[in-house]
């Protein structure tokens, strides 16, 4: 968990830093739930999208899925969005193309079975695959943004994931 403290502060530090540097209106950042399918388990992202043109869009997320069946999964995505359908100013809808880095943690506390103890037993995984999927951007004020998105993440363990954030517009 202090892992994940430590990068979350990163990438907020990341996003104030490009605030400063681009055209904030161009900036949107938020946090939201999200299910993977395939891992079975709900948990949280976190991402910060910039604005290049009316069409292009560059996003980066991080998301937690929490522990469940002694596994937890911590997933950063660098992606691509096209905006290929604007209804209006508060309505577009998106495909996503990028990559995502997938770690998956095992940790198996140490149990006691009619007097005899195993070990504890800690392993991690990382790999890195190809994410594909499609969102949207909802204007909810002047201020917020929804993003639904549903996302398909071709690794070693491929998984689907559905999610929506909540962003802030800077």
């Amino acid at each position: 968990m202090k892992k994940s403290f430590l990068l979350l502060l990163a990438f907020v530090l990341t996003v104030n830093v490009m605030a400063q540097e681009f055209d904030s209106s161009k900036i949107r950042a938020g946090a939201g739930l999200v299910f993977a399918t395939d891992i079975g388990n709900i948990g949280l992202t976190f991402d910060g999208v910039y604005e290049f043109t009316s069409e292009w869009e560059g996003s980066v997320s991080y998301s937690h899925i929490f522990k469940k069946d002694y596994v937890s999964f911590n997933i950063f995505d660098f992606d691509a969005h096209y905006v290929f359908y604007q209804h209006d100013e508060n309505l577009n809808v998106y495909g996503i193309g990028g990559l995502g880095l997938t770690s998956a943690k095992v940790s198996v506390p140490s149990m006691n079975y009619g007097g005899f103890t195993t070990p504890a037993v800690s392993s991690s995984d990382t790999s890195l695959g190809l994410n594909i999927g499609i969102g949207a951007n909802y204007k909810l004020s002047e201020q917020f943004n929804l993003a639904p998105e549903m996302k398909l993440t071709i690794t070693d363990g491929t998984y689907f994931r559905i999610g929506a954030a909540v962003q802030y517009l800077f």
